[in-house]
């Protein structure tokens, strides 16, 4: 089904405008038509080889990020070509052959700044302050989401995160879903795993699963705790007596669970952390919870993504609040089928949650 799903998108959103823009460039020089048709070719064989092979080397890995690059060049080019020749509609005047190379560069320019977002990471600072006492007043919490491991982010990455998380001495790390997704290689999953565990804080790291990780059937999640990961599956753990964590998974996985058996015996005076992937189930979790944590939005990864997500979820990224509860959505580390990024970035989200009635 996975499969289906990716080969119809990438007809829809990348052979169908590809082919389209060959057309409109028949009269155009030979030269610049084979270009455009050899780069189409590359980007094809590299994405077909990633979503049926998923072997996971250095030569592989590179070859994919130029094919990814290539398909998204191909892709802003021709939005810019089409929008510059239809802009010549409207003066009745033949579109200056000039202008294929003004497309080219900003196309260029776009592309090449799409991929430094997301290798780009940006750490974002949150104050949350909850009515509630306990034995600490306040917690530093690290926030990951949407890793998307193999999607742009390999080892490389992983590596400078562990290595940032343990420099901050964090109180609490929480991995916020979509760590894995259906094309990560079982390899990468494995050595990943094995980098998270030397990821240290003072109450430990915490996990749930998002939606991207049934996809790819990652879900024996029992071997977590090998290593140091404490995976919540529509549960809860009240850490030292100081707060409680709880963790729900994704609305894909299709468990069937009551929440109010989720967090039954559950001291609700104590600060509650909820770790949610989706943020659309908030609503349903505001009676128990102090602070949400969720990604999945990506923030709408490429403009205008981030403004149409706006208008269909409560809150598609940042930090907002109903009376004293809070939900805050990451933009997430990662992205999602192409390390792009446009008028969004890839961030991790670092939380100073204080308790103070």
């Amino acid at each position: 089904m996975v499969k289906i799903l990716n080969i119809a998108l990438y007809i829809i959103f990348i052979l169908i405008p590809t082919l389209y823009f060959i057309w409109l460039l028949k009269h155009e020089h030979l030269i610049f038509k084979t270009f455009v048709v050899v780069m189409a070719i590359l980007s094809t064989i590299g994405i077909l080889l990633k979503f049926n092979f998923k072997p996971y080397n250095h030569i592989f890995t590179m070859f994919i990020l130029v094919c990814q690059f290539l398909t998204m060049y191909i892709y802003i080019l021709f939005i810019c070509v089409y929008l510059y020749r239809f802009s010549f509609k409207f003066v009745k005047r033949r579109p200056y052959r000039f202008g294929n190379i003004v497309a080219t560069m900003i196309a260029i320019t776009l592309t090449i700044s799409g991929f430094h977002s997301h290798y780009n990471k940006k750490e974002v600072i949150y104050h949350v302050t909850v009515p509630k006492t306990s034995s600490v007043s306040q917690l530093k919490i690290c926030l990951v989401s949407d890793l998307h491991l193999s999607s742009g982010t390999y080892m490389r990455q992983v590596r400078k995160l562990v290595k940032t998380v343990n420099n901050k001495h964090y109180d609490l790390v929480c991995f916020a879903g979509d760590v894995f997704d259906e094309n990560t290689p079982d390899a990468l999953m494995n050595r990943s795993l094995q980098k998270f565990k030397n990821m240290k804080s003072t109450y430990g790291t915490y996990w749930i699963s998002g939606n991207h990780e049934y996809y790819g059937k990652h879900t024996d999640f029992n071997v977590f705790e090998k290593y140091n990961i404490h995976f919540l599956k529509n549960t809860y753990e009240t850490v030292d007596n100081t707060f409680n964590i709880v963790g729900f998974t994704d609305k894909t996985s299709r468990d069937h669970y009551d929440i109010n058996q989720v967090i039954k015996g559950m001291n609700t005076s104590l600060p509650t952390i909820t770790l949610d992937h989706n943020p659309e189930r908030f609503d349903q979790h505001t009676y128990f919870t102090d602070l949400q944590l969720s990604g999945h939005t990506h923030n709408g990864q490429i403009f205008p993504g981030n403004i149409i997500l706006h208008y269909y979820y409560q809150n598609s990224y940042g930090l907002s609040h109903y009376k004293n509860h809070y939900l805050l959505v990451s933009g997430g580390y990662g992205s999602w089928g192409f390390p792009f990024r446009l008028g969004t970035q890839c961030e991790y989200d670092t939380i100073y949650l204080t308790m103070r009635k």
